[in-house]
């Protein structure tokens, strides 16, 4: 049955929309400048729309660049998902560390963005709930890897030290200076096929703490 549309229904698409249209343009400014010197007028001015219009979305640019990982993140985790094969977790893990390496290095306005928020202990409450909540989405998909792989009834530690190791990957080597783009993603793939042996080889039967 086709979904009744009402004008409620409008005008959350259009709400939704307009959110999109402002987090491109913060997205275009993000790429041409730091993340955190950018403004709420530069934003304005990219989606063409008055500044105070975008405060009717956004309560403040921390809104707004939270809003923009969020989104990215959650297509990341979809990525995740198309690659999963539950017959295969080993393969599986290999194809998710290859493809946070190829994410990472394709979208660089989202790698500075999650460098600034990760480095960052002053979000307010709402902006770290959000940021937690897709992070977990990230885990979850990692746990149900290493629970086919029999690691433990609990993988999420093992799931956070994944997680942890490819930030650090990224972070320490994804903008390595006097190194060219190919180089620099040669040598964080390799980083993470020894993360992958690590693992692989790690003893199925060791308790991993809590």
């Amino acid at each position: 049955m086709d979904e009744k549309v009402t004008l409620k229904t409008l005008k959350s698409r259009e709400k939704e929309a307009r959110k999109d249209l402002i987090i491109d343009a913060a997205e275009r400014v993000f790429a041409t400048k730091p993340v955190d010197k950018a403004t709420m007028r530069e934003i304005a001015d990219e989606a063409g729309m008055a500044t105070s219009s975008i405060y009717r979305f956004f309560s403040n640019q921390e809104a707004i660049l939270i809003a923009a990982a969020v989104r990215t993140q959650t297509k990341f985790n979809v990525i995740l998902d198309k690659f999963f094969d539950e017959k295969k977790p080993e393969e599986s893990l290999k194809k998710v560390l290859n493809i946070y390496i190829d994410f990472i290095s394709e979208n660089d306005t989202y790698f500075r963005m999650m460098t600034i928020l990760m480095s960052q202990g002053n979000l307010n409450i709402e902006s770290s709930k959000a940021l937690v909540e897709v992070m977990n989405e990230s885990l979850v998909r990692l746990d149900r890897i290493f629970k086919l792989m029999k690691f433990s009834d609990n993988p999420r530690p093992l799931s956070r030290y994944i997680y942890a190791s490819m930030i650090g990957i990224s972070v320490s080597y994804n903008k390595l200076p006097g190194i060219n783009p190919e180089s620099r993603l040669k040598h964080m793939q390799s980083l993470s096929d020894l993360l992958f042996d690590m693992i692989i080889h790690y003893p199925r039967e060791s308790k991993l703490p809590g």
